[in-house]
């Protein structure tokens, strides 16, 4: 049986969203829009990212085609209140940039909190917003200083169990303490805050 909205050539508008996403096309991907009801590409786009970020985790995908994909799924992000937010050390930048971009592509909304984010920048977000994830990209293992003050205030002010500690970026030699999830790659910390909000 072939799928709903498919077209005469018998491509269906799960494939034309699977193959736009794999060449990175944003406008394919929007252009997609109508072609089948919203949530059922929002599910098909989701599967292609939990595929392409396994196979990246792997070692089998390219960490330029899991880009690719993620970049194009960001024309199905829709703007809503933020549940988390995103900070990092001085020089994280990029990484930041990387992690908003992933975080979008998976549809979760996130405040950019900026480089030399303080842990009182991080509370402020918090406790406005309601945010359920922090995210801090570090740049180094040096930086992890900063993570520790952040948990540590949020100990203190009560909070800390009010949302999840994520850290990625830079490769830790030491357990990281009071943090909820830790992998230096983004892909692998996008992942694990969709799920943890979608369970």
């Amino acid at each position: 049986m072939s799928e709903p909205n498919a077209s005469p050539a018998g491509i269906s508008a799960r494939e034309h969203l699977r193959d736009a996403l794999l060449r990175g096309d944003r406008g394919a991907a929007e252009a997609l829009a109508g072609s089948a009801p919203f949530q059922a590409l929002i599910q098909w786009k989701n599967e292609l990212l939990r595929e392409l970020t396994a196979g990246y985790l792997a070692g089998r995908t390219p960490f330029c085609q899991l880009t690719a994909a993620a970049q194009a799924a960001c024309a199905f992000y829709e703007d809503a209140p933020p549940i988390a937010c995103c900070g990092g050390a001085a020089g994280s930048a990029t990484g930041q940039q990387f992690m908003l971009m992933l975080l979008r592509a998976w549809g979760i909304p996130a405040l950019a909190l900026g480089e030399d984010a303080s842990a009182d920048e991080y509370l402020l977000a918090i406790r406005e917003h309601g945010l359920r994830f922090a995210v801090c990209v570090l740049f180094s293992p040096d930086d992890l200083a900063d993570i520790e003050s952040l948990a540590a205030a949020a100990r203190q002010r009560g909070m800390r169990d009010s949302f999840r500690l994520v850290i990625c970026g830079a490769r830790l030699e030491g357990a990281a303490q009071d943090v909820d999830f830790y992998d230096h790659r983004a892909a692998a910390a996008a992942q694990w805050m969709e799920n943890a909000w979608r369970s």
